[in-house]
C-alpha cells in the first residue's frame, strides 16, 4: 500500500471503549476510513445513525460485517469471551486486527490466536496496551534506555477505579477473567515494557519464576462468588531476578489513578497518577482527579490506530508485539488463579504457569 491510500476499517462492538473509538477512526484518523460497525444489541444502529457519517454501514451480525463491508482492517472492542474467535475469523478473512486487551481468559485460546498471527505474518496484529502509547510512559521508558536510572531492578504498579454505584464490574466479572486479568494486565504490560525481563536468562522460554496474589473484598462482597476482589495485591518473581509488584482497586471515591515506580541503581523515577490541573481556593491547594483511564488515557487512543494505520501501509513497526500480549496474558491468569487458591503459581520451563 502507498502512503496516500486511507486503510478502510471495520469496528465490532458499541459499548462504551467501542463507541469512543468508533468516533476516533471516523473523525481523528486521517490514514483511516470507518466503513462499518456492528454491534449485536437492539438500538446500537440507532446511536450509529446519530454519532457517525451516513457512509458508514451498520451491522448486527460480525461475520457478515468482515465479509460485505469492504473493510481491510478490523477493530474488535466486544466482551472478552467473544475476542480469539473473532480474531481467528477475522484473519480467515485476510483482515489485519486491532484487538482490546485482553485476547481471551482462556490461555490455550490466547495460544492459539498468537500462534495464528505467526502463520500469517502478511496481516498486522495488535493488542494496544496504552501505557506504552502514552507521552509520560514513554518518556519514562528513554530514560531507562539511555541508562540515566541505571539498571532497573524493580517495578512498582498501581491502578485504581473509581467507585461505582452500579457495580457494573462485579456481574462482569464472570466474562471479564477477574481483576487480575482485566486491570492488572496494563500494570503488568507496564512493568515489562520497562523492565529488562529477557536478559540474562538461562532458558529464553522462560521469563517468569513465580507470582503470588491476594485480595480482599473490601466494598463489592458479591464479587466472592465469583472468586474475585475490588482491590488485589500481586507480586511477579521473573526468571532474571527482577521484581514486578502491582496493587489494583476499583474502590477510590476520588476518581482514577495510576502510578508506577522505576526502581533503579542510580535512580528512581515516579509515573504519577493525577491531574496536572491543580485548583488552590479556600480548602487548600489540591489536584483534579479524572474520572476514568479513558480521560486519563485519552490521548493513546489516537496514537495507537495511528501507528497501526503506519504500520499497514508504510510497513513500520509497532510498539506491542503478539508475544507482550501473550506474555502479560499468561502473567494475568496466574495471578487470579494465585488469588483464588492462597499459593504461589509457578512456571515450567516452556514458560507457561503451571495452573493445576
Amino acid at each position: 500500500m502507498t502512503a496516500g491510500n486511507r486503510l478502510k476499517f471495520a469496528l465490532i462492538g458499541l459499548g462504551r471503549l467501542g463507541s469512543i473509538r468508533a468516533k476516533i477512526l471516523a473523525f481523528q484518523q486521517p490514514r483511516i476510513e470507518l466503513v462499518g460497525v456492528c454491534d449485536t444489541k437492539p438500538g446500537t444502529d440507532k446511536w450509529a445513525a446519530e454519532n457517525l457519517p451516513s457512509n458508514v454501514k451498520y451491522y448486527s451480525d460480525p461475520t457478515e460485517c468482515m465479509k460485505s463491508s469492504g473493510a481491510q482492517a478490523v477493530l474488535i472492542c466486544t466482551v472478552t469471551a467473544t475476542h480469539a474467535p473473532l480474531i481467528i475469523q477475522a484473519f480467515d478473512f485476510g483482515l489485519h486486527v486491532i484487538c482490546e486487551k485482553p485476547i481471551s481468559v482462556d490461555l490455550i485460546a490466547t495460544k492459539e490466536v498468537v500462534e495464528k498471527a505467526a502463520a500469517n505474518p502478511h496481516l498486522k496484529f495488535l493488542v494496544p496496551f496504552t501505557r506504552r502509547y502514552d507521552k509520560s510512559y514513554r518518556t519514562a521508558k528513554a530514560l531507562v534506555d539511555k541508562g540515566d536510572l541505571g539498571e532497573i531492578h524493580a517495578i512498582e504498579t498501581t491502578c485504581h477505579d473509581q467507585q461505582d454505584p452500579n457495580a457494573f464490574f462485579v456481574s462482569f466479572s464472570e466474562m471479564s477473567g477477574g481483576i487480575f486479568l482485566d486491570v492488572g494486565i496494563h500494570c503488568i504490560d507496564a512493568g515489562r515494557y520497562l523492565l529488562d525481563v529477557k536478559s540474562g536468562l538461562q532458558n529464553p522460554k522462560k521469563q517468569v519464576n513465580r507470582v503470588i496474589a491476594m485480595g480482599q473484598q473490601a466494598v463489592y462482597g458479591d464479587l466472592k462468588k465469583f472468586k474475585d476482589c475490588d482491590n488485589g495485591w500481586g507480586m511477579v518473581e521473573f526468571a532474571n531476578g527482577k521484581i514486578l509488584t502491582t496493587y489494583l482497586g476499583r474502590t477510590l471515591t476520588n476518581g482514577f489513578e495510576d502510578t508506577t515506580r522505576l526502581c533503579g541503581t542510580k535512580a528512581h523515577s515516579i509515573i504519577t497518577g493525577t491531574s496536572n490541573v491543580e485548583v488552590r481556593d479556600q480548602y487548600g491547594i489540591r489536584y483534579q482527579s479524572v474520572p476514568d483511564a479513558f480521560t486519563f488515557f485519552d490521548a493513546t487512543f489516537l496514537a495507537d490506530l495511528a501507528e497501526f494505520a503506519d504500520a499497514v501501509l508504510d510497513g513500520k513497526s509497532m510498539t506491542c508485539e503478539p508475544e507482550d500480549a501473550f506474555e502479560a496474558g499468561k502473567i494475568c491468569l496466574a495471578l487470579q488463579q494465585s488469588f483464588r487458591s492462597g499459593l504461589p503459581v509457578y512456571f515450567d520451563d516452556e514458560g507457561m504457569p503451571i495452573l493445576e
